[in-house]
């Protein structure tokens, strides 16, 4: 016997030694990739400063827009609350309170926005609306509280943490922290401003979900935008900015609920309290995660209700009540009505609910049509957005893949759907071989760069790839819990979803708080019998935190927007600082008329930031323009034409536009003269200095009539 352990302890300190090393290299690789953010740490602390701190008017208007989220956010646990009335599910041995308020608040959530989408297609957004869902949801909230006073009071009495708990659990609220601050500054990302916050603000402006004109994104399925409508709709009660953080703080909320729910789902699983607290701590520290939570993005949203089903799951894996096949079908509905891509995640759901019909071949009918009732159900909830579009355009998942499945609406087309996907395909790379698709796992998480399509465009660290190894190990050579074998085929099917298809990694969000307590409950599996190793364990993810931590922090710092939250800086002089066009918007709001209509092109088509009427291609921002110029002779058929679509200025970006070398408006097949020649007509449009109210080398503001 003592031999024998003392072959065990020579294998487990042989193991220790060889995950330290894999960690420090791959922190050290991390961090060497690094310099544009982490590693400008320094420089960026000076950007705290600069300025006033407080202000009334603009501190105001944070406290209610955290206030207003806030209150939507026990409204959601209100119906949820009551909605868990009426579904029976069985408590398991390590059963998880925190979990419980977790799938309550998320559960509430998803049936929210339902709610809210009838009440658009019913023209009734308004105050009144909010406000009465609002006391609605606070009731409910409070007839919750009691049976949740009530079943926690029967709960084991939590461990007590040591100091290093409480670091872990300090170092995983500080880039929840900071996304919360970010959250209730003005936005500045460009899927915010393309969509997620600028059509809400369209259909509170119209009073109702009804199609934008020229704007393909309101096609989509907008299901969590729809507590962008209620957070904006209750924030304007006081202002139009407190509406504006009110929004952005709303999303933040998926943020904190995630983490919980992850904490609780590893406790389930019996991983200790430790263990748990860093699969948190590895997910809040991904960048790209806070980079979500305080952009007023909806990814977080997707990876709570992909968390949660999973959990769901798992749990039927094991009882097969049918309470839990509801809540599979709630909680993949909301990720459906959110997000076209949950069809991934409910492909791999598919797959498990036959292998557990396999298991079992006696019940095996009555298994597969309960797992197909629930992805039923889940289509049912997320089908009116999709129904919505099918009615308005001939295809339910319009614009996309138009030349599988067509469909018709002004601005888009055949050509700009297949142009789409093949911007979409760019992510990760546009020439990939065999060898970038088996080298993702580590590109993904050393090399990847924000705001560049061809590195993944985010940053999600290296503690995923830092426990693929163990996770490998522990399937391989020990006998895991059924339910980490569940997630980590939902998420390896997702992932070989997302590796042919979009390589951003946003879309990879999802399902990364699974995987990152898989990675965990393999390591503690694999570490039984090794203190030692367990410790350089906790060490290497730890510092693959901490490392991911840095990037966020230094993100933040980048925008720095205490000041603008605090109200010591204006909201017009933050977006002057971020958005370089935003001036042009500001001429325009105190110069043009009201009712004049503005072409954008090239402008990012920020559409919310702008008070005027429009006319702005979607993502292809210089489509109609090209048209124009190749279909007209000479500049004054091209500017009679601009006026004849009621345009009455024009604000391009012109630096690319009109570089013949980078140019769209140039034909490679035309002769160089005609291109040139199409090149000035575009110039003497955009860029006439007779009719130029504003312009400097990137951007001009011209008057058409």
């Amino acid at each position: 016997m003592a031999t024998e352990t003392a072959d065990n302890r020579g294998t487990s300190t042989t193991a220790a030694i060889i995950f330290a090393m894999w960690a420090a290299v791959l922190v050290i690789a991390f961090l060497a990739y690094r310099v544009s953010d982490a590693g400008q740490l320094p420089q960026l602390l000076g950007n705290i400063a600069g300025g006033p701190l407080l202000g009334g008017e603009g501190l105001r208007d944070s406290l209610t827009g955290a206030v207003a989220a806030g209150l939507i956010g026990i409204s959601w646990f209100g119906l949820g609350g009551f909605l868990f009335r009426f579904i029976e599910t069985e408590k398991g041995e390590n059963h998880s309170h925190v979990l419980e308020l977790a799938m309550r608040v998320a559960a509430g959530s998803a049936i929210w926005s339902l709610i809210w989408f009838f009440l658009g297609a019913a023209g009734a957004y308004g105050k009144a609306a909010a406000v009465v869902a609002l006391l609605i949801g606070l009731v409910l909230a409070v007839l919750s509280f009691g049976r949740v006073k009530e079943a926690t009071a029967e709960s084991r009495v939590p461990e007590t943490a040591n100091a290093i708990d409480k670091v872990l659990l300090i170092l995983a609220a500080l880039p929840v922290g900071l996304a919360f601050i970010a959250s209730l500054a003005p936005p500045i990302a460009k899927d915010t401003l393309l969509y997620h916050f600028a059509v809400p603000k369209a259909f509170i402006a119209q009073g109702s979900s009804a199609f934008i004109e020229g704007n393909i994104a309101s096609f989509l399925a907008l299901g969590t935008e729809m507590h962008v409508v209620w957070a904006m709709l209750l924030g304007q009660l006081v202002s139009n900015r407190a509406g504006e953080a009110a929004a952005g703080t709303t999303l933040f909320l998926f943020f904190p609920i995630l983490l919980l729910a992850a904490f609780g789902f590893a406790r389930e699983l019996n991983i200790s309290r430790r263990g748990s607290l860093i699969a948190v701590l590895v997910t809040a520290a991904i960048p790209t995660a806070f980079y979500v939570a305080s952009s007023g993005y909806i990814d977080l949203a997707m990876a709570l209700y992909v968390l949660l089903a999973s959990y769901a799951l798992c749990r039927w894996w094991q009882t097969l009540g049918r309470g839990w096949l509801v809540l599979i079908g709630i909680f993949l509905g909301a990720a459906l009505a959110a997000k076209l891509t949950a069809v991934f995640v409910i492909a791999a759901f598919a797959l498990v609910i036959l292998l557990r019909a396999r298991k079992d071949q006696d019940a095996a009918a009555k298994i597969i049509a309960g797992g197909a009732a629930a992805l039923v159900l889940a289509g049912l909830l997320a089908s009116p957005w999709y129904l919505r579009t099918w009615a308005a355009t001939g295809s339910p998942v319009f614009p996309f893949y138009m030349s599988i499945w067509n469909g018709s609406a002004t601005g888009w087309d055949v050509d700009r759907s297949n142009l789409f996907q093949a911007m979409n395909s760019q992510y990760g790379g546009d020439a990939k071989n065999a060898l970038d698709y088996i080298a993702a796992p580590i590109s993904t998480a050393i090399i990847a760069q924000p705001e560049k399509a061809a590195y993944f465009d985010g940053v999600i660290g290296v503690a995923f790839l830092m426990g693929l190894p163990l996770l490998i190990w522990g399937l391989w050579k020990f006998e895991l819990p059924v339910e980490i074998k569940i997630v980590t085929g939902i998420a390896g099917i997702s992932f070989l979803f997302w590796l042919f298809s979009s390589q951003q990694l946003r879309y990879l969000l999802p399902v990364l708080p699974v995987i990152a307590i898989a990675n965990i409950a393999a390591a503690e599996r694999v570490s039984t019998a090794a203190s030692a190793f367990r410790k350089w364990i906790v060490a290497g993810f730890a510092a693959a935190a901490v490392a991911g931590i840095l990037v966020s922090a230094a993100w933040f710092l980048q925008r720095s927007p205490v000041r603008v939250v605090l109200g010591g800086e204006t909201r017009d002089a933050y977006l002057s600082r971020h958005l370089d066009y935003y001036p042009y918007y500001q001429v325009l709001t105190s110069e043009a008329p009201a009712d004049a209509k503005v072409w954008l092109i090239n402008m990012r088509r920020d559409t919310y930031n702008i008070e005027r009427p429009y006319f702005s291609d979607y993502i292809f921002e210089d489509w109609t323009l090209r048209q124009m110029v190749w279909d007209s002779r000479n500049v004054e058929e091209l500017r009679a034409k601009t006026a004849a679509m009621g345009i009455q200025y024009i604000l391009a970006r012109h630096d690319v536009l009109l570089d013949y070398g980078k140019s769209v408006l140039v034909d490679d097949k035309k002769p160089r003269a005609e291109n040139e020649a199409r090149l000035k007509m575009a110039r003497d449009l955009i860029a006439d200095p007779a009719r130029t109210a504003r312009s400097d080398k990137r951007f001009s503001l011209v008057k058409v009539f």
